[in-house]
Protein backbone atom coordinates (compact mmCIF):
# COMPACT_ATOMS: atom_id res chain seq x y z
CA UNK A 1 0.00 0.00 0.00
CA UNK A 2 1.02 3.19 -0.89
CA UNK A 3 1.61 5.85 2.13
CA UNK A 4 -0.66 8.78 2.39
CA UNK A 5 -1.71 11.74 4.61
CA UNK A 6 -4.41 13.44 3.69
CA UNK A 7 -7.66 14.72 5.16
CA UNK A 8 -11.18 13.28 4.58
CA UNK A 9 -14.85 14.33 4.62
CA UNK A 10 -16.66 13.26 6.91
CA UNK A 11 -18.99 11.32 4.52
CA UNK A 12 -15.24 9.61 3.53
CA UNK A 13 -14.70 8.98 7.23
CA UNK A 14 -17.98 6.98 7.90
CA UNK A 15 -17.04 5.13 5.07
CA UNK A 16 -13.56 4.48 5.88
CA UNK A 17 -15.18 3.12 9.22
CA UNK A 18 -17.45 0.61 7.90
CA UNK A 19 -15.32 -0.68 5.45
CA UNK A 20 -12.28 -1.06 8.16
CA UNK A 21 -14.09 -1.13 11.91
CA UNK A 22 -13.09 -4.84 12.06
CA UNK A 23 -9.49 -4.50 10.87
CA UNK A 24 -6.84 -4.68 13.87
CA UNK A 25 -4.51 -2.30 11.44
CA UNK A 26 -7.37 0.31 11.43
CA UNK A 27 -7.23 3.49 14.47
CA UNK A 28 -9.56 6.01 15.38
CA UNK A 29 -7.51 8.67 17.38
CA UNK A 30 -9.54 11.35 19.01
CA UNK A 31 -6.83 14.27 20.01
CA UNK A 32 -9.37 15.68 22.15
CA UNK A 33 -8.87 16.38 25.66
CA UNK A 34 -10.57 14.25 28.18
CA UNK A 35 -13.31 16.19 28.62
CA UNK A 36 -14.42 16.72 25.17
CA UNK A 37 -13.82 12.73 24.28
CA UNK A 38 -16.49 11.91 27.20
CA UNK A 39 -19.23 14.08 26.16
CA UNK A 40 -19.15 12.08 22.78
CA UNK A 41 -16.92 10.58 20.16
CA UNK A 42 -16.24 8.18 17.33
CA UNK A 43 -17.33 4.86 18.28
CA UNK A 44 -14.07 2.57 19.32
CA UNK A 45 -11.85 6.03 19.29
CA UNK A 46 -8.87 6.08 21.71
CA UNK A 47 -8.53 9.32 22.97
CA UNK A 48 -5.17 10.66 23.23
CA UNK A 49 -5.29 14.80 24.51
CA UNK A 50 -3.23 16.96 21.98
CA UNK A 51 -2.62 19.36 24.80
CA UNK A 52 -1.56 16.58 27.40
CA UNK A 53 2.34 17.43 28.04
CA UNK A 54 3.44 14.19 27.02
CA UNK A 55 1.43 13.91 24.02
CA UNK A 56 4.42 13.80 21.77
CA UNK A 57 5.81 10.75 23.41
CA UNK A 58 2.18 9.02 23.71
CA UNK A 59 1.77 9.63 19.83
CA UNK A 60 5.32 8.34 19.00
CA UNK A 61 5.06 5.12 20.85
CA UNK A 62 2.38 3.96 18.31
CA UNK A 63 2.67 1.47 15.37
CA UNK A 64 3.64 3.68 12.94
CA UNK A 65 2.37 0.86 10.09
CA UNK A 66 -1.29 0.69 11.52
CA UNK A 67 -3.79 3.36 9.27
CA UNK A 68 -4.97 6.07 11.89
CA UNK A 69 -7.84 7.88 11.21
CA UNK A 70 -7.68 11.00 13.32
CA UNK A 71 -10.08 13.81 14.69
CA UNK A 72 -10.27 16.71 16.96
CA UNK A 73 -13.64 18.84 17.58
CA UNK A 74 -13.24 21.67 14.29
CA UNK A 75 -9.68 20.32 12.34
CA UNK A 76 -7.32 22.50 13.74
CA UNK A 77 -5.87 20.44 16.41
CA UNK A 78 -5.74 17.35 13.86
CA UNK A 79 -4.32 19.19 11.49
CA UNK A 80 -1.28 19.55 12.98
CA UNK A 81 -1.17 16.21 14.17
CA UNK A 82 -1.62 14.74 10.66
CA UNK A 83 2.02 16.76 10.11
CA UNK A 84 3.33 15.57 13.58
CA UNK A 85 2.65 11.98 12.62
CA UNK A 86 3.85 12.02 8.77
CA UNK A 87 7.31 13.65 10.24
CA UNK A 88 7.53 10.72 12.97
CA UNK A 89 7.09 8.50 10.39
CA UNK A 90 3.40 7.38 10.12
CA UNK A 91 2.72 6.25 7.29
CA UNK A 92 -0.83 5.64 6.48
CA UNK A 93 -3.31 8.77 8.18
CA UNK A 94 -6.38 10.35 7.77
CA UNK A 95 -7.34 13.17 9.18
CA UNK A 96 -11.18 14.07 9.62
CA UNK A 97 -11.44 17.59 8.25
CA UNK A 98 -13.98 19.72 9.91
CA UNK A 99 -13.74 17.38 12.99
CA UNK A 100 -16.14 15.95 15.56
CA UNK A 101 -18.24 18.75 14.01
CA UNK A 102 -18.68 17.49 11.07
CA UNK A 103 -19.10 13.85 11.61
Amino acid sequence: MEKFWKSISAVEAKEIIKQKSHDGDFCILDVRTEKEFLSGAIDGAINLDFYASDFSQKLNKLDKNKIYLIYCRSGNRSKSVLMMMKQLGFGYVYELDSGFIAY
